[in-house]
């Protein structure tokens, strides 16, 4: 079976050379960029290491918005964040109304074999219909409902940092509660279901291969060539087996953790799906219906046929929808403790906010349209989120001939000045979407430092004036169009509940430990280089305790 697979990727590399050989020369022979590495693998290897920190930087400051990268066999890719060009990308369309740049269908076999399909691994009227149904599961209507249900988690969460920091000499590993309470989150929120009481040590198996299946697909990248080769050519009934008699441990320690994924989603559909049908009857307003999956079933059952999703699609949402709000939240609260751990400054003007905005209700929660509004702490959130992109990577393929317009001209390897570019049909491009939101040219000089005071100042003219076309403050770290993130919002309130109350009641500070953040399709912190396991040590102390000592 082995012999047939390298066969088959060998007569795939064979062919793909021979086209490449004959192919006439690219209009993007001419723009600037890197020296490829590999003829083979390109720039990708560059692009997926884990402490790719560097030739990211060498991408923004040596050839800027524009540039020129390999992929596969030396194909070209295009690597651009120029707002006119990123507006192109994300949001025209074809004239049969298709988008003109597409998700590449390899990039989405991933998310479909591991999740099914759902909004990450579908297209066109599928994709649209996917979207119009679950859309307004997540309105304000529905966010004001479910604060109420964030702050108890929260709680329970400040609840088991103060054992934790009694019990381990007040050093907490970070990451591993911000992901047991970014699952609960969502549990509770979303599906009406507990994984983690934060009680007990330990965490729900869950919430273990959530946190764990982007750094094990990361420790697997070298291995993406030919998952990439291998699998449109592998009929759908025995990729599976193929796979599991692959003696890597890291492929199998994959596989656990999709089983362990799959197998808690399908479960909780059960569960929800008789819960949905025997609350069928019930008033939309009623407390018992609020979770999302419920309402989504609801809505499900509620529209034509033609416009309902089937039972496959609606587990795979609910599958999409824990993973991307349990990693992307969980590792966005951990970037921002680390930012305020070093900048003790923010923290403490942070701290005094939420203390001011508490005795006005009289140490209550702070209820959702005060929280939403209370400047500092939304400073904060949104200065860590454009300048640390949680999910940084953006790949995007060209359905037909396309030319991007440019906001400024670039100068190409024979001298030209271009303020466009031809892009051909199938072309893969690439949006580094952290350099888009530290662009110099949008934001000003000190755009890529981490200073929250921005937002309390008025921006920058040209920010408004690049027209970028992301769906939140003017960055692209939700993306845009048709295939933005379709929570954000959700994503945001979480994040602000539990901030609200731990900043509130506990102290952050850098241990003497070394952290890592690495490079990858969600970015995470490790202990050391050479660990793939999510992991953050702080020092955490009683606000209380830190302001008695000082006053001593």
């Amino acid at each position: 079976m082995f012999h047939y697979i390298f066969v088959i990727s060998v007569g795939y590399a064979l062919q793909r050379l021979i086209r490449w050989i004959a192919q006439p020369r690219s209009p993007l022979d001419n723009i600037q960029g890197p020296p490829s590495p590999s003829w083979l693998t390109g720039h990708m290897s560059q692009l997926y290491e884990t402490q790719g920190w560097g030739f990211q930087h060498e991408l923004r400051t040596k050839y800027g918005p524009v540039s020129m990268l390999r992929t596969l066999f030396g194909q070209p890719m295009l690597c651009i964040y120029d707002p006119a060009a990123m507006n192109t990308i994300v949001m025209k369309d074809q004239p049969n109304r298709l988008p003109l740049f597409e998700e590449l269908e390899w990039y989405m076999n991933l998310p479909l074999d591991v999740f099914g399909p759902g909004l990450l691994s579908t297209t066109g009227e599928t994709h649209r219909k996917q979207r119009k149904l679950l859309s307004p599961v997540f309105s304000t209507k529905n966010l004001r409902l479910v604060t109420p249900v964030f702050y108890d988690v929260a709680h329970r969460l400040t609840s088991a940092i103060s054992a934790a920091v009694i019990d381990d000499a007040k050093t907490v590993d970070v990451a591993q509660y911000m992901t047991r309470a970014a699952l609960e989150l969502i549990g509770q929120a979303a599906l009406g279901h507990c994984f983690d009481p934060l009680t007990e040590e330990g965490q729900h198996p869950y919430a273990e291969a959530l946190k764990c299946y982007i750094p094990a697909l990361t420790a697997l990248t070298r291995w993406t060539p030919l998952y990439r080769l291998a699998r449109p050519l592998i009929p759908a009934c025995l990729r599976r087996p193929i796979m599991n008699l692959l003696p890597s441990r890291r492929v199998q320690e994959l596989l656990r953790i999709v089983d362990t994924m799959h197998a808690n989603a399908v479960a909780i559909y059960a569960e929800k799906k008789v819960l949905g049908e025997s609350l069928e009857k019930v008033d939309e307003d009623d407390a018992t219906a609020t979770d999302l999956i419920t309402l989504l079933l609801r809505a499900n059952a509620g529209v034509s046929k033609e416009d309902a999703l089937p039972e496959e699609e609606l587990i795979a949402q609910l599958s999409i929808l824990m993973f991307a709000a349990t990693d992307t939240t969980s590792n966005s609260l951990t970037l921002i403790l680390d930012r305020l751990a070093e900048n003790p400054h923010v923290q403490d003007r942070l701290r005094a906010e939420l203390a001011a905005a508490k005795s006005h209700l009289g140490g209550d929660d702070i209820p959702y349209d005060e929280l939403m509004s209370l400047p500092y702490l939304d400073a904060v959130c949104a200065e860590t989120l454009r300048v640390h992109v949680p999910a940084p990577l953006r790949f995007r393929e060209a359905q037909a001939d396309a030319l991007l317009p440019l906001s400024k001209p670039i100068r190409g390897k024979d001298e030209t000045l271009m303020d466009s570019i031809a892009v051909p049909q199938g072309t893969v491009v690439f949006v580094p979407i952290q350099a888009a939101n530290i662009n110099p040219e949008v934001w000003g000089p000190d755009a890529h430092e981490w200073r929250p005071e921005r937002w309390l100042e008025p921006l920058p003219e040209s920010v408004a004036a690049a027209k970028t076309p992301g769906v939140y403050s003017n960055m692209m770290t939700f993306w845009g169009g048709r295939r933005s993130c379709i929570g954000f919002k959700f994503a945001q309130l979480e994040m602000k509940v539990v901030l609200a109350e731990l900043i509130s009641t506990f102290v952050f500070e850098k241990t003497d430990t070394p952290v890592i953040w690495n490079f990858a399709e969600i970015v995470h912190p490790t202990v050391g280089a050479d660990s793939w396991h999510p992991e953050y040590p702080m020092k955490v102390t009683l606000a209380q305790e830190t302001s008695a000592s000082d006053a001593g």
